[in-house]
């Protein structure tokens, strides 16, 4: 009989085993109830919340690892929730019986006998508390137990517990009632946190003081019955406050915070690189020098500031105030696209550094150019001849930095841009053209800063990031000599422009800054590097309304100052890389070429060895004079008696054209003696007008003696008076400073001109 008891009895067992891996199948737990969105946290540096982004259903859900959270709340939690969570397969056969004498003996629900995981399977399908909903908690349980390990289910049910209102999980819960993270909370907390949950109104420590107090102490009692901790130190955290005020949810750094939400994703946590005391001093400084920049009719700025080394940004501010309507306030104004004006100077002639056609002290022409219709001005509408790149990069003169990205190749410049992390150039070369030079392309502010950063950390190009990550060692965009002398121009030269009583006080660091003002008036720049930082400042109008006037220098350079002031006080720039290949050469004062033996004034320049390229002087030259005439001698005249040699200086043929129509000096040879009829050699008048790429345009209501076509060529000192001829007849003539004009008619010409030796140069153009 016994046997067949036990045998029945064993049946039995294996039914309901066998039934419940049935119903696991046919009904399996909603996995996916047990992990509803939670808030995206964004961090400090440092742990700081900085901002929470809230899930659809707007509860603030802060999900806690289970690593991350407190030993001090788990074992409180067990102690007095589920002391035999550990070892039961979901549900308590001890605990329902215990609770069900209870129970029976009172007369009504004294006890409950609820594990953690049916807790869990009751908060996922709430359901209406009969014996029906009990049973299929208990299954749920079961399979919870079946599936997942202890530490999986103890961090979902911590991370699913209500906490009154929309405070949902112990992260949020540790952090709007106590200020902190659940990794290191007290007894007192952990008490109180595993008190709310059984009654989220009734034991709500803000309005229900009292209760709440009770609810903790006695489940440190129960801890204190059950020895889980020293009755003294349950004795101090019983006497410990509660929290009086739920902490709101922070909003620091906005903008920085979108972009890394935007950039990252909805992830439960990000630990940003953002220095929380630099961003707010950054803030502060922007929306003090916004306030006075309102007044001229200038509406909002943006700043960043970027760790050279780690290329982390520690700054970022988007506006003057995220709130703010009508100027823009909640628009990453650091994180758009704009014109970045004169910014990109420096990285133009530190292509033709590296190219080997440029060094600072190398002479430039600030004069009026044409390339097909395309004929750039200055800032201030002014010219300043021969000036060096030294001089061109402090003035930020634009026609030396057009004529030097003509000689490097727009493609190649674009490139290099490309390389130092632009990501905004998505055009054909042939669409940027020169006007690349002076700002004719989108920038975003946070790219041209570690554009900058790359300056400053010996060429190399790493990518900015806004999260704790290793950076790579990053990709050579210019050699390191070369970035320092960019460094050396842009921080040893004063700036007309500039009022320099924001360089001379005491704090300021040192510094390689460079400002810029885009097209039509629309942005102002100022970006600069010192010590481990690189900062960089946007100022203008949102909506992109033009303020005439507005200028890098004036509007966005003093804020520029104070952020370097902030970051980088004491700071230094990188001394000259070792083995850079800098050498001190000798060459000719008067041309910044190789010196030949009639270069009587000498100088010496930095260069690079192996890369800069100069040629032997050509405009230091020796001729030769007759005595008594003092006409120039060549070729057979050479035999002469009474014949002596001078030395001359001559300026290429575009200087002297330019200085000729300003009414300034010009040095000239001595014509050539008559009886002298050999050409020499020298330099042929180059035509510059008519061109012949541009299409000329006759307008039928204007008579022809009304639309004469300019005649210009340059031509060497010793050309004397050139000669004009359109389709092979002499149609003018005069010196090449002189203004000449011919008459056209439409269709298809060739002009060409001589000067009074003999040299020639022709082009073909076109009337319509």
């Amino acid at each position: 009989m016994k046997k067949k008891n036990l045998f029945i009895l064993g049946g039995l067992v294996l039914f309901l085993i066998i039934s419940f891996f049935v119903l696991d199948l046919l009904f399996p737990f909603p996995e996916h109830k047990l992990h509803p969105p939670v808030a995206s946290v964004v961090k400090d540096r440092d742990g700081k919340v900085l901002r929470i982004f809230l899930p659809p259903d707007g509860a603030r859900r802060m999900h806690a690892d289970f690593a991350k959270i407190s030993p001090v709340l788990k074992k409180t939690l067990l102690a007095s929730e589920d002391q035999w969570f550990e070892y039961h397969p979901g549900v308590n056969p001890v605990s329902i019986f215990r609770a069900a004498i209870m129970n029976i003996a009172a007369g009504k629900v004294v006890s409950g006998a609820s594990t953690i995981p049916m807790q869990i399977a009751r908060m996922t399908e709430p359901k209406k508390r009969t014996l029906w909903a009990k049973t299929i908690e208990g299954f749920r349980a079961l399979q919870l137990k079946l599936h997942h390990s202890n530490d999986e289910l103890l961090e979902i049910y911590l991370n699913m517990l209500p906490y009154g209102g929309n405070i949902v999980g112990v992260g949020a819960a540790s952090h709007f009632y106590f200020g902190h993270g659940p990794d290191n909370l007290s007894l007192g907390e952990s008490a109180l946190l595993t008190t709310i949950p059984r009654g989220p109104v009734f034991y709500d420590p803000l309005r229900n003081p009292q209760q709440a107090r009770e609810g903790r102490n006695r489940v440190m009692h129960q801890l204190a019955k059950k020895g889980v901790f020293p009755p003294d130190e349950i004795e101090r955290n019983m006497k410990l406050p509660l929290p009086n005020s739920i902490r709101s949810v922070p909003l620091e750094a906005p903008h920085f915070c979108r972009m890394v939400l935007e950039r990252n994703g909805q992830i439960p946590e990000t630990v940003t690189t953002l220095d929380s005391e630099l961003q707010n001093a950054a803030q502060a400084k922007v929306k003090t020098h916004v306030a006075r920049l309102r007044g001229d009719d200038i509406d909002n700025a943006a700043c960043v500031i970027i760790h050279i080394p780690s290329r982390e940004i520690r700054a970022l501010v988007g506006s003057a105030d995220f709130f703010e309507k009508g100027f823009g306030g909640s628009i990453n104004l650091a994180d758009k696209k704009r014109s970045p004006g004169s910014t990109l100077k420096p990285f133009i002639y530190g292509l033709a550094f590296d190219q080997g056609k440029l060094v600072p002290a190398s002479f430039v022409y600030d004069i009026p150019v044409d390339y097909a219709g395309y004929s750039p001005k200055n800032y201030d509408h002014m010219y300043h001849g021969q000036v060096t790149v030294r001089q061109a990069l402090a003035k930020s003169l634009n026609i030396p930095a057009v004529n030097t990205l003509a000689k490097t190749g727009v493609a190649e410049f674009i490139d290099l841009l490309k390389k130092g992390g632009i990501s905004t150039l998505d055009k054909a070369p042939m669409e940027y053209g020169l006007p690349l030079a002076l700002g004719g392309c989108e920038i975003k502010l946070t790219e041209l800063t570690n554009l900058y950063a790359s300056l400053a950390d010996g060429g190399r190009f790493k990518p900015f990031t806004a999260t704790a990550t290793i950076n790579k060692l990053g990709t050579q965009i210019l050699s390191p000599a070369v970035v320092w002398l960019v460094l050396e121009m842009l921080s040893s030269v004063s700036r007309p422009e500039m009022n320099e009583t924001w360089m001379l006080t005491r704090d300021m660091p040192e510094t390689a800054w460079k400002t810029g003002t885009s097209f039509g008036h629309r942005d102002a720049w100022a970006v600069g590097v010192s010590g481990d930082y690189a900062t960089g400042v946007w100022v203008g109008n949102p909506d992109g309304r033009p303020r005439k006037g507005i200028s890098g220098a004036v509007h966005a350079g003093p804020l520029l100052f104070d952020l370097l002031r902030l970051a980088a006080p004491g700071g230094k720039l990188p001394p000259p890389p070792e083995g850079s290949g800098i050498s001190e050469v000798e060459v000719c004062g008067h041309s910044r070429q190789l010196p030949g033996p009639f270069c009587t004034e000498r100088t010496t320049m930095r260069t690079l060895s192996g890369k800069t390229r100069l040629h032997p002087c050509e405009e230091c030259r020796q001729i030769f004079v007759d005595s008594k005439s003092g006409y120039r001698i060549s070729g057979e005249c050479l035999g002469r008696k009474g014949i002596k040699t001078k030395i001359i200086r001559t300026i290429p043929a575009k200087l002297a054209r330019w200085r000729a129509e300003n009414s300034l000096e010009v040095p000239h040879m001595p014509p050539l003696a008559p009886d002298c009829d050999l050409i020499p050699a020298g330099i042929a008048p180059k035509i510059i007008s008519p061109a012949a790429g541009t299409p000329y345009l006759l307008r039928k209501d204007t008579p022809l003696k009304f639309q004469q076509i300019g005649l210009k060529a340059e031509a060497g000192p010793d050309s004397g008076t050139l000669y004009w001829f359109l389709d092979g007849r002499l149609v003018s003539q005069g010196k090449f400073d002189e203004k000449l004009f011919t008459e056209v008619s439409v269709g298809k010409h060739r002009i060409s001109v001589s000067d009074e030796i003999g040299r020639v140069d022709a082009v073909e153009f076109e009337v319509r």
